[in-house]
């Protein structure tokens, strides 16, 4: 997530992030392109991170870091047992779909920043299923729509 580097988020929200999250689970594509267990929230965060993979045999060992292969649900389990009463942050686009395919999602924390990305694996696409609704947290009205504007910033 190199990419959302250079964008301003909310005052406090990593030590937020930091504070609440006592475990995290992620993919082994993730895990393989960004083997940092000590970077998770630019470092301000320490504690079990769970990859999960259908080949652990090849998995580069790193401290705090356990390889699991079993069904997702199974990894939700270990992961929110080991998170010890605060959250398990899902750091995976397609973990996140299985778990929202099977109502194993308590909320989805959306960051929005102001870049398109031409590559990657898409969190909600599951062509054939219908449309997954989403209740707003953080404001009066929880059907409210969000609505942005931006423009392409040219390159010189």
């Amino acid at each position: 997530m190199d990419w959302m580097t250079g964008f301003s988020f909310r005052s406090g929200l990593i030590e937020e992030y930091a504070e609440t999250t006592g475990a995290v689970l992620g993919g082994r594509d993730g895990w393989d392109a960004y083997p940092d267990a000590g970077n998770i929230y630019g470092g301000a965060w320490e504690g079990p991170l769970f990859v999960l993979t259908h080949h652990p045999e090849d998995a580069q060992p790193a401290d705090g870091v356990t390889f699991l292969s079993c069904d997702v649900a199974e990894a939700v389990r270990i992961g929110l047992e080991a998170a010890g009463g605060k959250n398990l942050e899902v750091f995976s686009p397609t973990i996140g779909r299985q778990l929202l395919e099977r109502g194993l999602i308590d909320e989805v924390d959306l960051h929005i920043v102001p870049v398109l990305l031409g590559d990657g694996v898409r969190l909600f696409d599951n062509p054939g299923s219908g449309p997954v609704r989403l209740e707003l947290l953080n404001g009066d009205d929880h059907s409210a729509a969000v609505n942005l504007r931006y423009r392409p910033v040219t390159t010189s």
